[in-house]
């Protein structure tokens, strides 16, 4: 790992951690990006070289995703919060509605939000009483005559949940938040009218969204959208309306740079079960943790587990962080743990873990 061989695990949920190689590659073009002079933070967005840096990203994530011409991809700041407001502004008019899948906690923001503007948004699944551990089939049955889209949460960070397979619909186009597995792992993007996700996980540093859409689904509405929530109005400026977060978008250059590198989404989503399966399988034969999850409703970048004596909660933790593995503590409203194993966690962390897990067990369980 070159010069950063004392870093940490990082199994955060985000921010996350970064690849070693894009740390290195950043930390080398820091202070002179290509011989300019300064850095990307401190460069204009209005420069050709970092027109370059984002025409080469987006040419990137085309490449890795295979999305079609008639896409578009824009950046967008705000998080991909702030996409819970843009998209029903953008595909909802007075009196209309769309369905939700409340599989979790942003989902369920997601829901809410369009409500606000639209009083009409239904939810066709609510996994509360669950705790949120199913993940709905989403037939063409279940969708309501008039909706306009239906909106998805692909992967729950918080509860450790995911859709095996994708909802494939002809009654109403798929809107999903992907903002925690976006990369990890082949899909087809012509099966979706919109793809968003927030940076921070498996992209690069927090305060960038990328959304991916089909221009040609985009409808025309009447009411007005603010400026930075506008799909045609972005899409139209090259995602340069106003100063977007340069540097994020530079390091999310190099991170699709670093996936192609190591030969795309195939290999990367290989990589992911390989990891995934790793923990899972210990978990499952330990006497002393569990997963609560089904397994048909895993997720391979969040997988969430306990103790079958929360009392042994607070060691666990203190251990792991003196052992360098660091941000296992579960969500706030969950509890329990969370070892978050995005692209750039390597097989050797999740190998960490599970050997710190087993000697836990041996003298703790």
């Amino acid at each position: 790992m070159g010069t950063f061989t004392s870093r940490i695990f990082n199994f955060n949920a985000g921010p996350a951690m970064l690849p070693a190689e894009v740390m290195e590659k950043a930390q080398g073009e820091f202070l002179n990006y290509q011989n300019s002079g300064m850095s990307v933070m401190e460069m204009s967005h209005r420069e050709a070289k970092f027109q370059s840096i984002l025409d080469d990203s987006i040419f990137a994530l085309r490449k890795l995703l295979s999305i079609p011409d008639r896409y578009g991809v824009v950046y967008f700041p705000g998080g991909a919060t702030l996409q819970f407001s843009a998209i029903p502004l953008n595909y909802l008019a007075e009196g209309e509605s769309a369905d939700f899948a409340q599989t979790g906690v942003w989902a369920t923001k997601a829901h809410a939000e369009a409500k606000k503007f639209y009083p009409n948004v239904q939810s066709i699944f609510d996994g509360k009483e669950s705790g949120y551990m199913e993940i709905p089939e989403i037939t063409d049955e279940i969708v309501h005559d008039h909706a306009k889209y239906v909106y998805i949460t692909s992967n729950n960070t918080i509860y450790g949940t995911r859709y095996a397979k994708f909802p494939k619909l002809k009654k109403a186009p798929l809107i999903a938040d992907m903002t925690s597995e976006l990369l990890s792992r082949k899909l087809d993007v012509e099966n979706f009218s919109v793809i968003f996700a927030g940076a921070q996980k498996n992209i690069g540093p927090s305060g960038l969204t990328i959304v991916i859409y089909d221009k040609d689904r985009l409808p025309s509405v009447n009411h007005p959208i603010p400026n930075l929530m506008n799909y045609a109005l972005m899409e139209k400026n090259g995602s340069l309306y106003n100063t977007p977060p340069t540097f994020s978008i530079y390091i999310a250059k190099l991170v699709f740079q670093w996936l192609l590198d190591k030969g795309g989404i195939d290999v990367m989503e290989k990589e992911n079960e390989e990891k995934a399966a790793l923990l899972y399988s210990y978990i499952d034969t330990s006497s002393l943790f569990h997963a609560p999850v089904p397994k048909s409703n895993r997720s391979t970048m969040n997988v969430v587990y306990r103790m079958k004596n929360s009392d042994l909660d607070k060691l666990f933790l203190e251990g792991a962080e003196a052992a360098g593995l660091s941000g296992l503590k579960g969500y706030r409203d969950v509890g329990g743990f969370r070892a978050s194993i995005y692209n750039a966690m390597p097989k050797a962390g999740v190998e960490a873990l599970v050997s710190y897990m087993k000697e836990f067990e041996r003298t703790k369980g």
